[in-house]
């Protein structure tokens, strides 16, 4: 048997990130395997989406999680955030696809 991880948190804790994208203008998506971290993919959708660090302090704002450090440059243009979850030993990787009308 595997060990116990963070999955089912992560899960319950996504319709309320969701959302709060979305209010941002965009899209977001679970990408991975959630055993190790809570990797996700925001995706301008909107018509008129807010800058990536506009959502990032939307989200530190209203939940219990909090910044570490700024964005991270990645492959193919696009930045990630890492968000530390308060209640425990877990993480968010948010990650932005790379929108060249918005920036970071």
């Amino acid at each position: 048997m595997k060990a116990a991880n963070f999955a089912p948190a992560y899960c319950a804790l996504y319709p309320k990130l969701a959302q709060v994208a979305r209010d941002h203008g965009y899209a977001l998506a679970i990408h991975g395997t959630l055993a190790r971290d809570f990797d996700l993919i925001a995706v301008p959708w909107g018509e008129m989406p807010t800058s990536p660090r506009l959502l990032v302090d939307a989200i530190t704002s209203q939940f219990a999680i909090r910044l570490i450090g700024d964005f991270e440059k990645k492959a193919h243009g696009r930045i990630a955030y890492t968000l530390s979850i308060e209640f425990g030993a877990c993480a968010i990787d948010l990650s932005f696809v790379n929108d060249m009308r918005v920036a970071p």
